[in-house]
């Protein structure tokens, strides 16, 4: 297999199916993820008194660690929110490159398999 452009592809489907396969085992995780996120957002409307869009785009622009400062929590429940929702963010994102090695070692594993 090499370097053969066979090889390459063979590789990257190996990489998407396991993949995929971890996210979906890992769905109920995302989803609870998620469902924090959308509880946080829904509490920063409440506290900060904003728009449940604007709270929305807040909570997952925290959550995914950007943090463009457009919007800034100002009571200390929201602050408190805030920072919960960065955690939350990190454990994703941690999910996902979990994920993502364990799918290059299965698809590495697979390929150095005799046929």
């Amino acid at each position: 297999m090499g370097g053969t452009r066979f090889g390459e592809i063979s590789m990257l489907v190996r990489f998407n199916y396991h993949f995929f396969n971890m996210c979906w085992h890992a769905r109920g995780l995302f989803l609870v993820l998620l469902a924090f996120l959308m509880a946080g957002a829904v509490t920063i409307a409440e506290v900060e008194d904003i728009p449940i869009g604007e709270a929305v785009y807040f909570s997952f622009i925290t959550g995914l660690t950007v943090g463009y400062g457009d919007i800034a929590p100002h009571t200390t429940i929201g602050r408190i929110v805030s920072v919960a929702l960065g955690f939350i963010g990190i454990v994703f994102s941690g999910m996902v490159v979990a994920i993502a090695v364990h799918a290059v070692r299965e698809a590495w594993e697979e390929s150095q398999k005799p046929d």
